[in-house]
């Protein structure tokens, strides 16, 4: 499978109510979160979830040379990994930022006044 081709791949079938189950506790998270600190790190959390989006979009393309590389695109399992590997890259990278960002900068005193 050719780096073009990448995006035309076939996700497994999940049941309805898995997929309507994972939202629901995506959206309590979310919930939660609101009330546990989100909304005074509003900034924080887009200025991190931004940038790792970013450099997940800017790695991408790597990711797919190396996987081609592996012959890990030829099957629709492989696509399928190196796409959950990417959300993970992703999600640790902004967790990563925003770790830094609360409890580093501060520890290190170069935290924003306010």
């Amino acid at each position: 499978m050719s780096s073009e081709t990448v995006v035309y791949f076939a996700w497994p079938e999940v049941s309805s109510t898995l997929s309507i189950a994972a939202l629901v506790l995506a959206l309590a998270v979310f919930v939660f979160g609101l009330f546990s600190g989100v909304r005074a790190n509003k900034a924080r959390i887009v200025f991190a979830v931004v940038l790792a989006t970013l450099i997940g979009w800017l790695t991408m393309p790597l990711a797919i040379k190396a996987a081609e590389a592996m012959h890990i695109l030829s099957t629709k399992a492989g696509v399928m990994i190196l796409v959950t590997s990417m959300m993970v890259f992703v999600t640790v990278i902004a967790t990563s930022i925003y770790e830094i960002i609360t409890v580093t900068f501060p520890d290190i005193g170069m935290a924003s006044r306010k």
